[in-house]
């Protein structure tokens, strides 16, 4: 199982990054009657977007807890911006929970990886699936403009394009400028 399949949102975000009002100007709509849609529409947006299932990033503040069987050379959190490492837990090789302290670790990194204090080691584990857990914060305080406007060119796209399948003799892709923002974000691009 990779680091993905582990991760678990332990906090959600307060709200979304875009209201329906917001994508309501964006797409030019002046009634109400539309808004259910629109706030799914905005939801799946940020949900392609966002988390292990997107592009490795957290669109606003929010707590994840990743769950990894041992210790590795250096933990790799899979997602970003990291803003602070709450705790490493881990159980004890008599069963017992503790936490390490003492950690190392580059907030400005991405991905971030994660150390035990300089000239130490990690401490001995009992053999357990999930016997580390890494809670971390993760997400924009302010989210950047491009990813803004990433998510209301998606909501743009759902908008127009309600179907999974047209019968149009034209194929209908994601905006390329969608492409192109998002992958200036990805978590771990340069690894």
């Amino acid at each position: 199982m990779n680091e993905w399949t582990r991760l678990v949102r332990t906090v959600a975000p307060a709200s979304p990054v875009v209201s329906v009002d917001e994508a309501k100007r964006h797409l030019r709509v002046f009634h109400d009657d539309d808004n259910a849609d629109i706030t799914a529409m905005v939801a799946a947006a940020e949900a392609s977007i966002e988390g292990p299932n997107g592009i490795g990033i957290a669109l606003s503040p929010q707590t994840w807890r990743m769950s990894l069987d041992h210790f590795p050379c250096e933990i790799i959190v899979p997602l970003g911006p990291v803003t602070s490492v709450t705790s490493v837990a881990y159980t004890d090789a008599n069963g017992s929970p503790a936490t390490v302290s003492g950690l190392r670790f580059d907030l400005d990194a991405s991905p971030l990886r994660i150390w035990p204090a300089r000239d130490t080691a990690w401490p001995e584990i009992y053999c357990e699936p999930g016997a580390v857990k890494v809670t971390f914060v993760c997400g924009y305080a302010t989210l950047p403009p491009d990813l803004r406007a990433a998510i209301l060119l998606l909501v743009g796209h759902f908008y127009e394009h309600r179907e999974a399948v047209t019968t149009d003799l034209k194929a209908v892709d994601l905006p390329m400028g969608v492409s192109s923002i998002l992958e200036r974000y990805r978590v771990g691009r340069f690894a």
